[in-house]
């Protein structure tokens, strides 16, 4: 997802006995209530037998083992057995309130039938993770997969693991150095002539998408994504 609950610093998505996917999270100026996005995210693991992938948002790279790959767009990557990936442009966006293009996206082929699909944008990242349930069992950010979702509240996972990633678990080769904190901002600071015209276009924006109007809570992230993204928002 684009807003992470948690908070800053390096949690776990997906930890078993086998996988293990982590998040690197962290506010951008485009995060709403100095709440954080994704920042990277960082697969290894058993499974991986013992090779490390990084991807980052477009402000970053994508790392095999540290060294870069997928640098052109559109290009492809393999490790026989290990890995396939896919660096091109989507039709479709993961988080559908973007409407900015081309859109960056990576699929990952792994194995134990995992698939990954990530949206690189100018400061985060959107993720989809398709797996089964692991044997042994699993947990992190996206639940324990059990089919109950009443048990995948941030309290419930808390309970049941401690989500932050030690240092000696880590898949990131150093500490987080994007730790600057974000200075909360709110609609109220967007100058009167540029909310109201953010707001016109952002309902257009959505009608002429599919037809119905646009939802608050769309308008509301739209609007705030005009007023504070600037031309670099635009960008992505």
């Amino acid at each position: 997802s684009v807003v992470n609950i948690y908070g800053h610093g390096d949690y776990w998505i997906v930890r078993s006995r086998a996988i293990s996917i982590q998040g690197r999270y962290n506010a951008t100026q485009w995060s709403i209530d100095g709440q954080s996005a994704t920042r990277a995210i960082a697969i290894g693991g058993r499974f991986m037998r013992g090779h490390t992938l990084i991807i980052e948002a477009m402000d970053g790279q994508m790392t095999w083992d540290g060294d870069a790959i997928l640098q052109d767009f559109p290009s492809s990557f393999e490790a026989e057995g290990i890995i396939s990936a896919s660096y091109h442009e989507l039709e479709e966006p993961i988080d559908k309130i973007e409407t900015h293009r081309p859109i960056h996206g990576v699929d990952l082929d792994l194995p134990h039938g995992v698939r990954v699909t990530v949206n690189r944008w100018a400061k985060h990242l959107d993720v989809l993770i398709a797996m089964r349930p692991q044997r042994g069992g699993q947990d992190g950010h996206c639940g324990n997969l059990n089919f109950n979702a009443t048990d995948d509240t941030l309290e419930s996972i808390s309970a049941r693991m401690n989500l932050r990633v030690s240092a000696q678990d880590s898949l990131f080769p150093v500490d987080s150095l994007d730790t600057a904190e974000v200075t909360e901002k709110s609609i109220a600071d967007c100058a009167p002539e540029i909310r109201e015209r953010a707001h016109a276009e952002c309902e257009q924006q959505q009608v002429s998408q599919d037809g119905e109007a646009a939802s608050e809570s769309f308008i509301e992230a739209c609007v705030y994504d005009a007023c504070f993204g600037g031309e670099d928002f635009a960008a992505q």
